[in-house]
C-alpha cells in the first residue's frame, strides 16, 4: 500500500496538481482523507526514501485542518458543526398558533412541515441552511412512516388528510417493488444476461428505494393534479390525467436530480465546506469583485473540483420512468363505493388509483395516465399541483459565489448558471466560454444580485395576515370562497343560438373564475407562509439566468420579482439614513406606486404633500374594521386606492415613521426605492438606430416631464378608431370611448419583444373582459371579444409603425438575418444536397426507362434489377433516406455573443423522435441529443426579441456590478432598478453611464461581423421549378 501511495503522490505532482488541490477535491470524503493521512504517516515511519514527500502531504493536511479551527467548533476530529454569526431573534411558534389561518390543502401542509426548521433555535446560519436543503425527501419518507405507525389509532388518524393517508399507504408497497427491481438490476449487471436492465440498472440502483418511491408518488400526484380541469365537459372526463410520456420523463428527471444531489453530498468533506465559507466571505466583503482575485479563486476551484454534469440518454430516462409508473399503478389503491343495481346495497372496495389508457387527441393515439374519481375530487380541493421544494426557498446565508459556470447558488446543488432544458448545444458553448475565461463579468453580476440581503416587513405582514384571516377579497388577496352566482340558463336556450352561445361563454367564465380563485388563494397562501417563516431570519435570493443572459432569482415562490404582495412584504435588511434627497425620492416613489408616474417630479411631490394626512392615517389604521367586515360603503384608506396597494402601504409606514422621527433626514430607512425604465426594449432600439424621435418618446432625451409612450400609442389608436366609427365599422363603434392606456400597454411593451398578432389578441382580450359596469356585468358581449381584440391589436401594430420606424427597420434586418442563417448550410452539405437531387432524378429516370422497355417486350422486371437501378427502394432504404435527408437539412441555429461574453444559442429545433419500448407502451420521446434540423420560422421570429433581451440583460449586469463596487445595495426586476432612497441619484448616474458605455460600442456592426465570420462558408439553397420538359435546380 505504501508503494502505491508513493506512486500516486508522484503522479499527482507530475500532473501539475498540489496536495492542497487533493484535500479540497470533491471526490474525497473526510473518511478518505483520514485513510490518506494514515498511509502517509506509515510512509514517514517506514520508508526513508519517500519520507520527505509524505511529510509534505501531512503538512498540507495539518495546515488545512488548522484553518478549520476558525470555522468549526471543537477539535478537528469532531463532527464539525460550523460556527455562524448569531443574531438576537424571537422564535415564533409554528402552525396556526402564530395567528395565520392557513388552507388545509396538502401543498400548504407540506410547505409548513418543510419550514418547521425555521421555527427552531437549535440551528442557525450555515447549519440550518444545510438542513433545509438536505432533508426534503428524507423528511417526507419519515412523515409517511409515522402516519403508518398511527394508522391503528382512530383518534390519531381522524384529522389526517386523504393525500397523506394514500401516500403513507402506497409507500411501503412501492418501496418493496423498487427494491425487488434493484435486486434484478444488480443481478443483470453481474451476469450480463439482461442487456436492457444493464443499461438502466447502473442508474436505478444509485438511490435508496424509499426515496425513489416517495418521488414517484409525489410527482405522479402533482402532475395528475395539474391535469384536472374543472372546466372540462363531462364527455371529456376520460381525458383527465397526464400524458404517459410527460409523466415518465418528469419522474426520471426528478430521480436523476436526486441522485446528483446525493452524489454531491457523498463527495463533500469538511475542507470543501470550509473553503466554500472562505469564498463566501470574500464575496460578502466585495473582494471577489476584483476580477484578478476572482480569476485566481476560479482557477483554484477548477483544479480542486473538476466537476461534471452527468446526463442520461433518452432511452434510459424513458425506461426508468415507465417502470416506476407501472409499479405505482400496480400498488396504488383508493376506496370506492359500489351500489348493487338490483338491491341498491352500497359496498366498499379498493380500486386502482391510476389507470393507463389510450385516447385519441387531434387524430393521434396518446397514452394517458388517468386518476380515479376519488383522487380527482381531492385534487379539486387540495393544491398539490405546486408543492414547494425546500431547495427552492430563499437562503438564510449568502449564496455560493459563481466562480465557474456550474458552482454557485445553493450550497448542495451543482447546476449550470444558465437555465436550459436539455439544451446540450447551449451547454457546450457555455463550457467553451468558461474555459476561455469569458464569463467572469457575467458571473460577478449574478453574485452581486445574490448578495443583496432581505428581510420581511413585519408591519405589512401584520396587515396581510389580518386580511388573509378575514377571508375577504382585498388588495389582490383572493377571498376564501368564490361568491359569483352561477349563470342562469336562458329560457330560449334550445331555440336561440345566440343566447345559447352567450350562456356557454358565461358558464365557461364562471368556471374559470372558480378555478382561478382557488389557485390564486393557494398561491397567496404559499407566499404568506414563507414570509411568516422568515419573519425573524434574513434571506438571500441566489440568481441564475436564462439562455439570453437575463437574471432571475432561483427561489420561484417568493422573491422580489413576484407580485405586489411579495414586493410589499420585502425590505432591505440593511438600513441607511434617509437624507433630504432621499426623502424627495421616497415621495416620488410613493406617487409612482399610486399611478402618478407620468406627472412631473414637482407635481408628484405636490400630490404626496396634498395627501399627507391620508398617508399617515394609512400607516396608523391600515384596515378599518368596516372594511375588514366587507362593508362596501365604507371609506377606503388611501393606500387601498393605489395601483400597487401593498407596496404603497410599505411606503406609507416608512414615510410616517420618518416624518415623526426627530430628524427625518437622519431616519434609517430600509425601504427599496424603484427607478423604472420606459419600455427598455424600445430604448435599446432607439439607441442602436440613433433614432432621436423614438429616443424622445421613451425618455432617452431630456424633457419637462416623462413621456408616456403607451398614452401616445393610445391616442393614435383612438384616432384610428374614431375614423373607422365614422365610416360605420362595427368593431370601432362598439369600442369607441372604451379604450384605455391599460388595454394597449402590454401589447406595446411586448411588441418589441416579438409578440405575434395572435398573442396580442389574447392580451387585449383579457383586458376587454375586465370592462364592467357598476353592477359587475360585462359591458361588451363575451362572444364579441375575440373579434374586437383582434381589431385593436391590428390598430396598435399600425400605430407603432408611425412612431418607431427605425426600430421596425432594425427588427426587419434582424428577422432577415436570422431567416438566412436558419435556412443556410455549409458548402459541403449543399453539394451533397445537389448531388442527391441529381442522383435521385437520374435513378428515377433509369427506372422509368427500364419499366417502359419491359412493357414493350412484355417481360417482367426483376426485383434485383429494380434495386440496382434505384437503391432507395432496397432493404434499409427508409433509414438511409432519413439519414441522407437529415444530412442535407439546415442545421444552423442563430448564435451570437453578448457584450458580456455569453454565447447565446437559440434552442429552437425540430427535435428528432425516438421510440422506446417500455412495460407500459411504446413511448415516442424527443431526443435532444440526436442531430435535428432547426425550426427556421421560430429562429426568425424569436431572434429580434432575444437579441434585445440580451442587451437589456447586459446593461443590468454591468449596472449591478458597478453599484456593488460603489457600495450600493442593489436589486433589479429586469428594467426596474432598486436601491435605498439616499442612493437613488448615484444609482441613476451609474445606470446612465453603463447604458452609454454599452451603446458606445458598434453593436449592430459587431453583430454583422460575427455573423459574417461564424457563417462565412454557408449558403442558402434555392429550388426553381420549371414546368417544361425537365427539372432544373440552382444553388446560390
Amino acid at each position: 500500500m505504501n508503494n502505491v501511495g508513493v506512486v500516486l503522490m508522484q503522479e499527482m505532482l507530475r500532473s501539475g496538481l498540489t496536495f492542497n488541490n487533493m484535500i479540497h477535491s470533491s471526490y474525497l470524503s473526510d473518511e478518505d482523507i483520514g485513510k490518506i493521512k494514515r498511509v502517509a504517516q506509515s510512509i514517514v515511519d517506514n520508508d526513508q526514501e519517500s519520507r520527505d514527500l509524505a511529510s509534505k502531504l501531512l503538512d498540507a493536511v495539518s495546515s488545512a485542518e488548522k484553518q478549520l479551527g476558525e470555522l468549526y467548533t471543537g477539535h478537528a476530529e469532531t463532527t464539525g458543526t460550523l460556527k455562524t454569526a448569531k443574531w438576537q431573534r424571537q422564535v415564533p411558534k409554528a402552525g396556526n398558533d402564530s395567528g395565520l389561518i392557513s388552507s388545509g390543502v396538502i401543498g400548504i401542509v407540506q410547505l409548513k412541515k418543510t419550514l418547521e426548521s425555521l421555527y427552531s433555535d437549535e440551528l442557525e446560519g450555515y447549519n440550518l441552511q444545510m438542513r433545509l436543503e438536505r432533508d426534503t425527501y428524507d423528511a417526507e419518507v419519515a412523515r409517511c412512516r409515522e402516519v403508518n405507525k398511527k394508522r391503528g389509532d382512530p383518534l390519531l388518524s381522524a384529522d389526517r388528510d386523504q393525500i397523506r393517508h394514500f401516500t403513507a399507504q402506497w409507500l411501503p408497497q412501492l418501496e418493496a417493488l423498487v427494491e425487488e427491481e434493484q435486486v434484478r438490476c444488480k443481478k443483470a449487471m453481474e451476469t450480463g444476461v439482461d442487456r436492457v436492465r444493464m443499461q438502466y440498472g447502473k442508474f436505478f440502483t444509485q438511490l435508496d428505494a424509499s426515496k425513489i418511491a416517495i418521488i414517484t408518488i409525489l410527482e405522479t400526484l402533482r402532475l395528475n393534479a395539474l391535469g384536472v380541469n374543472n372546466n372540462a365537459p363531462e364527455s371529456a372526463a376520460k381525458l383527465v390525467g397526464v400524458k404517459t410520456v410527460t409523466l415518465v420523463m418528469a419522474l426520471s428527471s426528478a430521480i436523476h436530480n436526486e441522485i446528483r444531489f446525493e452524489n454531491i453530498k457523498m463527495r463533500s468533506n469538511r475542507h470543501i465546506l470550509a473553503r466554500n465559507m472562505s469564498v463566501a466571505k470574500l464575496a460578502s466583503s466585495g473582494k471577489l469583485f476584483n476580477m484578478a482575485m476572482r480569476r485566481a479563486e476560479a482557477m483554484e476551484l477548477k483544479a480542486s473540483s473538476r466537476e461534471w454534469l452527468d446526463s442520461w440518454d433518452v432511452s434510459t430516462k424513458t425506461r426508468i420512468g415507465a417502470i416506476l409508473v407501472s409499479m405505482l399503478i400496480e400498488v396504488a389503491r383508493v376506496p370506492e363505493n359500489i351500489a348493487d343495481p338490483v338491491t341498491g346495497v352500497i359496498t366498499k372496495r379498493m380500486a386502482p388509483a391510476f389507470m393507463h389508457e389510450t385516447v385519441m387527441l387531434r387524430g393521434m393515439k396518446h397514452g394517458m395516465i388517468t386518476s380515479h374519481s376519488t383522487l380527482r375530487e381531492v385534487f379539486r380541493k387540495d393544491s398539490i399541483a405546486s408543492t414547494v421544494n425546500a431547495r427552492q426557498l430563499p437562503m438564510l446565508i449568502p449564496p455560493r459565489p459563481w466562480l465557474t459556470f456550474d458552482s454557485g447558488g445553493y450550497l448542495t446543488q451543482n447546476e449550470p448558471c444558465v437555465r436550459m432544458k436539455e439544451n446540450y448545444e447551449q451547454l457546450r458553448y457555455l463550457r467553451i466560454a468558461s474555459d476561455q475565461d469569458k464569463l467572469h463579468t457575467l458571473l460577478a453580476g449574478l453574485d452581486s444580485l445574490g448578495l443583496t440581503k432581505w428581510a420581511i416587513n413585519r408591519s405589512v405582514f401584520d396587515v396581510v395576515r389580518k386580511v388573509w384571516n378575514s377571508g375577504i377579497e382585498l388588495a389582490g388577496i383572493p377571498a376564501n370562497s368564490y361568491s359569483a352566482p352561477e349563470p342562469t340558463k336562458p329560457a330560449d336556450f334550445e331555440t336561440n343560438k345566440r343566447a345559447k352561445l352567450e350562456y356557454m361563454f358565461q358558464v365557461r367564465e364562471w368556471k374559470n373564475g372558480i378555478a382561478n380563485q382557488h389557485s390564486q388563494r393557494c398561491d397567496c397562501n404559499y407566499k404568506v407562509e414563507i414570509a411568516q417563516a422568515f419573519l425573524n431570519h434574513p434571506m438571500y435570493f441566489p440568481h441564475n439566468m436564462d439562455f439570453r443572459g437575463r437574471a432571475y432569482p432561483i427561489p420561484p415562490h417568493f422573491n422580489h420579482l413576484g407580485n405586489d404582495l411579495c414586493r410589499g412584504l420585502l425590505l432591505f435588511d440593511e438600513g441607511r439614513p434617509l437624507t433630504e434627497r432621499g426623502l424627495f425620492w421616497l415621495k416620488i416613489h410613493m406617487a409612482n406606486l399610486y399611478g402618478k408616474d407620468k406627472l412631473s417630479h414637482d407635481e408628484r411631490v405636490q400630490f404626496i404633500d396634498e395627501n399627507y394626512d391620508r398617508i399617515l392615517d394609512s400607516a396608523d389604521n391600515p384596515i378599518p374594521e368596516q372594511v375588514l367586515q366587507g362593508n362596501t360603503g365604507a371609506a377606503l384608506p388611501w393606500w387601498l386606492e393605489s395601483e400597487n396597494p401593498w407596496q404603497t402601504l410599505a411606503a406609507c409606514v416608512e414615510f410616517a415613521a420618518a416624518m415623526r422621527s426627530p430628524n427625518p433626514a437622519e431616519y434609517v430607512s430600509r425601504l427599496h426605492i424603484h427607478q423604472d425604465g420606459t419600455c427598455n426594449g424600445l430604448q435599446h432600439y432607439a439607441a442602436m438606430g440613433r433614432d432621436s424621435k423614438g429616443a424622445f418618446e421613451v425618455n432617452l432625451l431630456p424633457s419637462d416631464k416623462p413621456q408616456d409612450v403607451y398614452q401616445g400609442i393610445l391616442n393614435i389608436v383612438e384616432r384610428l378608431v374614431e375614423k373607422d366609427a365614422s365610416d360605420g365599422v362595427r368593431e370601432a363603434m362598439l369600442l369607441k370611448g372604451r379604450l384605455t392606456r391599460k388595454i394597449v400597454k402590454q401589447t406595446v411593451m411586448t411588441n418589441v419583444y416579438g409578440v405575434t398578432l395572435i398573442g396580442a389578441r389574447e392580451q387585449i382580450s383579457a383586458r376587454l373582459r375586465e370592462i364592467k359596469d357598476e353592477h359587475g356585468n360585462h359591458e361588451l358581449e363575451l362572444v364579441e371579444i375575440p373579434k374586437l381584440s383582434l381589431y385593436v391589436a391590428k390598430k396598435i401594430f399600425d400605430s407603432l409603425g408611425e412612431i418607431f420606424t427605425q426600430a421596425q427597420e432594425i427588427q426587419n434586418w434582424l428577422n432577415e438575418a436570422a431567416r438566412r442563417i436558419a435556412k443556410s448550410m455549409p458548402a459541403s452539405a449543399l453539394a451533397a444536397w445537389k448531388r442527391m437531387l441529381m442522383e435521385s432524378k437520374e435513378s428515377s429516370k433509369k427506372l422509368r426507362e427500364a419499366i417502359s422497355e419491359a412493357k414493350k417486350s412484355e417481360t417482367s422486371l426483376d426485383s434485383n434489377k429494380i434495386m440496382e437501378l434505384n437503391p432507395n427502394l432496397g432493404p434499409g432504404s427508409q433509414r438511409r433516406k432519413r439519414l441522407n435527408n437529415l444530412a442535407t437539412k439546415p442545421m444552423n441555429t442563430v448564435v451570437w455573443t453578448t457584450p458580456l461574453g455569453l454565447t447565446v444559442v437559440q434552442p429552437y429545433r425540430k427535435y428528432a423522435v425516438r421510440n422506446v419500448a417500455t412495460p407500459l407502451q411504446q413511448i415516442s420521446v424527443r431526443d435532444a441529443n440526436m442531430p435535428s434540423p432547426v425550426n427556421s420560422q421560430k429562429q426568425k421570429t424569436a431572434f429580434p426579441p432575444n437579441f434585445v433581451h440580451s442587451l437589456d440583460a447586459s446593461h443590468m449586469i454591468l449596472s449591478a456590478i458597478e453599484c456593488k463596487v460603489a457600495g450600493l445595495v442593489f436589486a433589479s426586476v429586469h428594467d426596474s432598478y432598486w436601491t435605498h432612497a439616499c442612493d437613488i441619484d448615484r444609482m441613476n448616474a451609474i445606470l446612465r453611464d453603463q447604458f452609454i458605455k454599452l451603446h458606445e460600442r458598434p453593436i449592430m456592426e459587431d453583430l454583422k461581423a460575427e455573423f459574417e465570420s461564424r457563417y462565412a462558408n454557408h449558403m442558402m439553397p434555392t429550388v426553381q421549378w420549371e414546368y417544361v420538359t425537365k427539372f432544373s435546380s440552382s444553388v446560390k
